[in-house]
């Protein structure tokens, strides 16, 4: 009993000391020059970030331009295949993506 209670109290020992908490750890102290390489990283950064900033206002000044009329057809074809591929489904059964471009590029085609 005696020896069980004195291998308890050595693997708490062990286990407390192998275990610290974090504040009775040392502590580091800076020095200036760390202080002014943190300064400087920091001026970079905010220098980098000015200059995505710029970048950014730069491309949202740019104006898109609009569709051409060649472009506007297309669209409009392609919209009249889509949505009469619905009725298409119905009266086929067809179902898979595959069916679904085979029927597109057949539609596409046609109207051209």
């Amino acid at each position: 009993m005696l020896k069980r209670l004195i291998v308890a109290l050595a693997l708490m020992g062990f286990l407390g000391a192998v275990t610290l908490p974090s504040y009775t750890t040392a502590q580091t102290t800076t020095t200036d020059d760390t202080k002014t390489k943190k300064k400087a990283t920091a001026k970079k950064k905010d220098e980098k970030a000015d200059a995505k900033a710029d970048d950014q206002k730069a491309k949202k000044t740019t104006k898109k331009k609009a569709p051409t009329a060649k472009q506007l057809a297309a669209r409009k074809k392609f919209s009249d295949c889509a949505k009469s591929w619905g009725d298409h489904k119905k009266a086929t059964g067809e179902k898979t993506r595959k069916q679904y471009n085979a029927y597109m590029s057949k539609c596409l085609k046609k109207n051209s």
